[in-house]
C-alpha cells in the first residue's frame, strides 16, 4: 500500500508547515517541495521523486512525532508546541510547568 492512502491529512497543517519553513528546519529541495505543498493543500500534485523527499525530510521527520510524556499522538499546528517543548506537547510541558 502506498503511504499516502493511509496518511492521515490533519498532519499537513498550513501553520506547523510554514514554522518548519521559517525556522529553517526544512531546506533546499525539501522546503521547495513543502512550499508547493502549502499552496496546493496537499501533496497530490507531487512527482513520485517529491513525495519521497516530503515524506522523508518533512512527513517522517517532523510530523509523526508522539509527546514524550504521555506517547500520545500530536497533529496538526499543535506540532508546533510539541517542537519548542523539546518532545512535550502543549498540554504535557504546561502541567509539568505547574508541577515545578
Amino acid at each position: 500500500m502506498n503511504w499516502t492512502e493511509a496518511f492521515d491529512y490533519s498532519l499537513l497543517d498550513e501553520e506547523a508547515l510554514q514554522y518548519l519553513l521559517d525556522h529553517n528546519h526544512v531546506e533546499g529541495a525539501a522546503a521547495g517541495i513543502t512550499k508547493k505543498v502549502i499552496a496546493d493543500r496537499g501533496f497530490g500534485g507531487l512527482t513520485p521523486k517529491q513525495l519521497e523527499i516530503f515524506k522523508t525530510h518533512v512527513v517522517d521527520a517532523w510530523l509523526l512525532r508522539k509527546c514524550k510524556c504521555g506517547d500520545h499522538p500530536v497533529e496538526g499546528h499543535e506540532l508546533i508546541g510539541l517542537w519548542v517543548n523539546d518532545g512535550y506537547c502543549s498540554r504535557c510541558a504546561e502541567r509539568m510547568e505547574r508541577d515545578d
